[in-house]
């Protein structure tokens, strides 16, 4: 078994290959192949109000890749009112993630690695992102308006990158010096025009691209801003545990268009900033795909550069772990990194109980 720490991910992980997995198991998934079960989230105490442990549970399995994972992300999470704005906080009291990848072999059952998953994280949500925005956005697509300065916006901002000629970007986020250090850190790194803008406003307007990378519990804009032809994203949903998310009523209204991961999570988290305007008939499910069904065709995604079309990452799913989880575990075993660990130290010996013949469940 092989433990795979997080600076061993950042090595070996690459945006362009993770893109290209996500898009392989996105497809898997629309054909029936791949297999994804709803996140599960829970809080202890349930207050949001109050500091408490969260576990946030994500199961799935990609054939193509060889495993099934299983990722388990232990951390402390408190609502609280910053600026005006409700937000999600993780303090971190030990200023360590504890969130980890399990990977199965689907040929065995047993435990090929463990991965550290913050890094791998971000990536699979960028990836992702980056899939969704070949497939939708307008192929001319050059402005980018961006909401959030931190990890994920950073991730996720790289892989649009990844897909489309960006020349520049807009970014706005409640803290000046954030978005600051963003346009300055992030304009080096990706040699594209990063500008820090005073307004939520000036991120919508004249942008080719909407994305919403923050950790607000509220939405971050008014849709009566959207503009014909924009692609929206958005990460921060309703869970489970908490109710969130980035964009209005208003921006789900205007859109022509709205694609989820997974239609299934949608319902058993109970994300009502979406269910609530289906049932109050604002519009119906016709207008809501899955990104998996336009990878394949079953769904024709944009008709037109009029289109608004609003991606909402609904939720993590478990396919994203095991094909990035593969990647990973691959490139460490071909460069010898990690730290190998017997792997009879994970699974109970049954050898005494097959050879009386008998195959015990377990």
């Amino acid at each position: 078994m092989l433990l795979i720490s997080d600076p061993e991910v950042r090595q070996v992980l690459k945006m362009t290959d993770c893109i290209a997995a996500m898009e392989r198991a996105f497809a898997e998934e629309a054909r029936g192949i791949a297999v994804n079960r709803p996140r599960t989230r829970y809080k202890v105490p349930p207050d949001l109000d109050k500091p408490g442990y969260m576990a946030n549970i994500i199961p799935g399995a990609v054939p193509s890749s060889g495993v099934a994972a299983l990722r388990y992300d232990s951390t402390i999470v408190q609502e609280r009112l910053f600026a005006g704005t409700k937000r999600m906080d993780f303090p971190s009291p030990t200023k360590r993630s504890w969130g980890f990848v399990l990977l199965f072999s689907l040929a065995t059952g047993e435990l090929l690695a463990l991965i550290h998953d913050f890094t791998l994280s971000a990536i699979r949500v960028g990836a992702t992102t980056a899939v969704a925005h070949r497939a939708l956005s307008k192929k001319a697509s050059k402005v980018v308006g961006l909401f959030g300065s931190g990890n994920e916006a950073r991730r996720n901002l790289e892989a649009i990158c990844c897909v489309r000629d960006i020349e520049s970007v807009k970014v706005y986020s409640s803290t000046k010096e954030h978005r600051e250090k963003f346009a300055e850190e992030m304009t080096e790194l990706l040699n594209v025009e990063i500008q820090p803008v005073s307004s939520a406003e000036a991120v919508i307007k004249g942008s080719d691209i909407v994305m919403c990378a923050t950790n607000s519990s509220q939405p971050v804009f008014d849709g009566r801003w959207l503009e014909p032809g924009q692609f929206v994203t958005t990460i921060a949903n309703t869970d489970g545990v908490h109710r969130r998310t980035e964009a209005d009523a208003t921006t789900m209204i205007r859109s022509d268009l709205i694609v989820l991961n997974n239609k299934e999570t949608a319902i058993t988290n109970q994300q009502r900033e979406l269910l609530d305007l289906i049932d109050q008939g604002k519009f119906a499910w016709d207008k809501v795909c899955e990104l998996g069904q336009v990878l394949i065709g079953k769904h024709p995604g944009r008709a037109n550069d009029q289109q608004i079309i609003y991606y909402k990452s609904n939720t993590g799913v478990g396919i994203q772990f095991a094909a990035a989880g593969a990647l990973i575990y691959q490139a460490c075993k071909k460069q010898g990194l990690g730290r190998e660990l017997p792997s009879e130290w994970f699974g109970a010996d049954l050898s005494e109980w097959m050879e009386k013949g008998f195959m015990p469940s377990p």
